[in-house]
Formats: structure tokens, sequence, C-alpha cells
């Protein structure tokens, strides 16, 4: 069988209309609207006083339309004791507010062809939904290197040079974060949290919700939790 040329569709734009990749890149995170440090601090500050106080949190909804997310609820009752976790009713309502917040910015009011993104992902964690050092408003022109779809060498290059950039303006909060993430009351309790579930669920539905858990509640700077090593 004859052996196809491989083709990346970005690649042979760029190279089509002569675009430097590098001035491309620059463009994306210049143009990034990020929250100031001293709103983040505050708003920070705000967020983990509701984890920890029972005050009312949202996450993005998890599996098949969102049926799934009762899991991660339960475990957030169980590790914070935090009754007053809800899904976002669109899954992206509760960062636009927040940036929108702490910016000005309001999409389609003072800024056009943004999308509200959350940078290092991990949006069912019940801190970085919210975490406002997680959330920027993105030039929609960069979503084929920044999109959860999105593929590729360009998209590898890029995603590591954004969150680079974002990792050393709010090194502080990502640092304390890890911190939180990695408490051995909170991987102690994740432990207990899946052997439970596997007394309860199907088997293959609690292999999902545990590699889901490992990519979700794992510290910024590498692709799995601590506790992996455990489960």
């Amino acid at each position: 069988m004859l052996e196809l040329e491989k083709k990346d569709s970005y690649e042979k734009f760029i190279k089509k209309f002569n675009i430097n990749k590098e001035e491309l890149y620059k463009f994306g995170i210049d143009e990034t609207i990020l929250p100031p440090i001293d709103s983040v601090s505050e708003n920070w500050k705000d967020l983990k006083n509701r984890i920890f106080n029972d005050g009312a949190v949202k996450i993005r909804g998890y599996g098949r339309d969102a049926k799934g997310t009762s899991l991660y609820i339960d475990l957030y009752k169980y590790l914070f004791k935090n009754n007053n976790v809800k899904k976002d009713p669109t899954n992206n309502s509760e960062p636009q507010k927040i940036i929108s917040e702490l910016t000005n910015y309001i999409r389609n009011e003072n800024i056009f062809n943004y999308q509200v993104s959350h940078i290092f992902g991990r949006t069912k964690n019940i801190f970085l939904f919210e975490a406002p050092w997680n959330i920027a408003f993105v030039p929609k022109v960069m979503d084929p290197f920044t999109g959860h779809e999105s593929t590729g060498v360009l998209q590898k290059e890029y995603k590591e040079k954004f969150q680079s950039h974002a990792s050393k303006l709010y090194a502080e909060f990502i640092e304390e974060y890890n911190y939180l993430i990695t408490r051995p009351d909170i991987s102690e309790g994740i432990l207990y949290y899946i052997d439970d579930l596997k007394k309860q669920r199907d088997v293959k539905e609690v292999l999902d919700f545990k590699n889901s858990v490992l990519a979700e509640l794992s510290v910024i700077g590498t692709d799995t939790a601590t506790i992996s090593k455990k489960l």
C-alpha cells in the first residue's frame, strides 16, 4: 500500500501565506487578556474560603450529557465537606463572569472575537474552574492552537509558550494550588473515594472516573497528580 504524505493544515496555511510562526505565537500571547495580579489575589482568596467553608462553587459537567457530574460533586463533599458544589449551567458562565469583573472587558461590548478559555484546563477541578489565574480572554484567531480538539506540532509549541508565560506571571498562586492539591488529606481522601466507588459502580465507569480524576486533580507542571502512584 502506498504510504501517504502526512499533512497538517495549520502548517500548510502559515507556509502558504508566509506567516512567521514565532510572530504568530507572540501575537497570541500579547493579545490575550489576563486578570491583573492584585485582583487575582483577592478573588483567589475568596474562592479558597468558599471551598473550605461550604460556600457555593461551580465546576464543569462530567461525562456524556454531564450525567457523571454527581461523582465529582460527591467527591468534593467528602474531601472538603462542601455541600454547595454545582455544575455551571452553561459550562462557562461563571468563568466569563469572573474575568469580566476582573478586567472590565465584556465580550461583544468592548472586546470582539475573543473567547473565554482555561489556561491549564482541568475544568472539573473545584479549584481551577473558577481560579482567576486560570481564566483568560483569548483571541479567537488563536483557537486552532488552544482549542481542546487541536493537535499537531504547532498546537504543542504554542501551548507550551502560552502556559509558560502564564506560569511565570501567576507563579505564587500556582505554587499554592500545587501544595493544596497534594496535601495528604486530599490525596488519601481521593484514594478512599475511588476504593469505595469500586464496591458500588460498574468497573469501567469507575476506571473512567479514576482516569478523569488523575488528570483533573493534578498539579500544574505535570500531567498526573502525585496520587496517581497510589491509585
